[in-house]
């Protein structure tokens, strides 16, 4: 059995993504647990580490993509207790879950029940969570709200509404026009953001429900003031991507392209800066899924477990339009990076590839020494 994974040596499109193997397996050291990864991560958050344009991540090279995964032990180091061999875990990582076996921490490992479909269990893990806690904990959101999603066909933004769906929270999606259907048979009400009046229609939802108690803004489209005077008098508008920017880059030329990403870089602090204010952090909250868990670790577990009951009991359904294999990974950052993805896509590390990776080592260095160097990071 060999361990291949996805490798980024240098940052740029996707054209620098490399599907490599190593003969050797990771061990796992005392406390820690080998997994056989099932699926992982296949998400914007991905294109802009492997673009080098994620806010909240110091990265270095060589580094392996995939900032989730779900998959089974396979090896238990010493010390650890609560696993066995066999178990389904997840975890969120950030980087390295695009590979077919992963050593983890035991301790950090949140369980999932055994008949889920691995391929509907990964986008609980980074989308449905960030949904969930930037509409209930961040938002307070509760049964009989409305709330407004704005990017409401993207992977959070279908996360959102259809928790909000399952909750009785009542939705208005932005998304654009050609998205309508992915966001109506969610159960919202729509508005299309590339359409003339999209403003006034906005508005006029905003006076008909008196306002919205949460306004999730996942993709930073809009002037902050416009989302901020659709808010209910105690309304809070939760910031958790800024897709818009970068969209606007993309295959602009490098002076346009460059303007986005400072754009980006100047929406990020301002939005940090006004969330920590004691006047305005009541009504702005900056949120980063990562920082949460390290801050409230538990909030994770509660809160993944509570995803996947909700899954497991039929009352939530990830919209994955594609699931994609490790040889299919370029295809699958195009998609991602031109703006074709509904919802979600997830790569299958279960899947027989239609050829084989190349084999990978570093110059200079022992095939062993390379992989352990990788799979510590």
């Amino acid at each position: 059995m060999s361990f291949q994974r996805l490798e980024v040596q240098s940052f740029g499109g996707p054209d620098v993504i490399q599907w490599v193997q190593d003969e050797t397996l990771p061990e796992p050291g005392a406390g820690e647990v080998r997994i056989r990864v099932e699926a992982s991560s296949l998400v914007f958050t991905d294109m802009l580490i492997r673009r080098n344009l994620y806010p909240v991540l110091k990265l270095t090279l060589p580094l392996t993509l995939g900032y989730d995964f779900v998959g089974r032990i396979d090896r238990i180091g010493a010390g650890v207790t609560r696993w066995r061999v066999g178990d389904r875990v997840a975890d969120l990582i950030q980087l390295g879950g695009n590979a077919t076996h992963l050593v983890r921490p035991a301790a950090s490992l949140v369980a999932v029940p055994q008949g889920l479909e691995a391929t509907q269990v990964e986008p609980l893990i980074l989308s449905y969570m960030t949904a969930y806690q930037a509409l209930f904990r961040e938002g307070g959101a509760k049964a009989g709200d409305a709330v407004l999603i704005c990017g409401a066909s993207g992977a959070v933004g279908l996360a959102a509404l259809d928790l909000c769906r399952a909750f009785g929270v009542r939705a208005v999606g932005v998304a654009s026009a050609k998205r309508e259907q992915a966001v109506t048979r969610m159960g919202a009400a729509f508005v299309a953001y590339d359409q003339i009046g999209s403003s006034l229609r906005l508005d006029r939802w905003s006076r008909e429900l008196g306002g919205f108690a949460v306004v999730l803004d996942a993709a930073r489209g809009e002037a902050l003031s416009s989302l901020m005077a659709r808010l209910a008098p105690a309304g809070r508008l939760v910031v958790a991507g800024f897709t818009a920017a970068l969209r606007a880059g993309q295959g602009a030329g490098k002076w346009r392209g460059l303007m986005a990403k400072l754009g980006l870089g100047f929406d990020f602090v301002r939005i940090k800066s006004m969330s920590s204010m004691p006047f305005l952090s009541q009504r702005v909250v900056f949120y980063d899924v990562s920082g949460q868990r390290a801050e409230h670790p538990a909030h994770f577990q509660d809160d993944l477990t509570m995803l996947l009951s909700l899954l497991e009991a039929g009352r939530i359904a990830p919209h994955v339009q594609r699931v994609f294999g490790l040889d299919e990974a370029v295809e699958a950052h195009r998609l991602i990076e031109t703006g074709q993805v509904e919802g979600r896509i997830v790569l299958d590390l279960t899947r027989p590839a239609a050829h084989h990776p190349e084999r990978r080592r570093r110059p200079g260095v022992p095939e062993h020494a390379a992989l352990e160097t990788q799979a510590a990071g």
